[in-house]
């Protein structure tokens, strides 16, 4: 069973229409975003990158994670 099929999750689109990043609320709290062959893991709460180590991402992503989380749990 895929258990994506069941968590909350968002997507963000680019200005041409296309999908850029998907982030998707995992049952321990935490934010997996995918843009483009990249999985990372997020602290919404603290907003910053747990993993791959290194891996940057933007303010306004880290935004939206945190958003997800808040409206998602609370």
């Amino acid at each position: 069973m895929d258990l994506h099929a069941h968590l909350v999750s968002t997507r963000l689109l680019g200005c041409d229409g296309r999908v850029t990043h998907t982030l998707t609320l995992l049952p321990d709290g935490m934010v997996e975003v995918v843009i483009g062959s990249v999985t990372a893991l997020v602290d919404p709460h603290r907003r910053c990158v747990i993993r791959p180590s290194g891996f940057r991402i933007d303010e306004a992503t880290l935004g939206h994670a945190s958003l997800l989380a808040r409206e998602a749990l609370g």
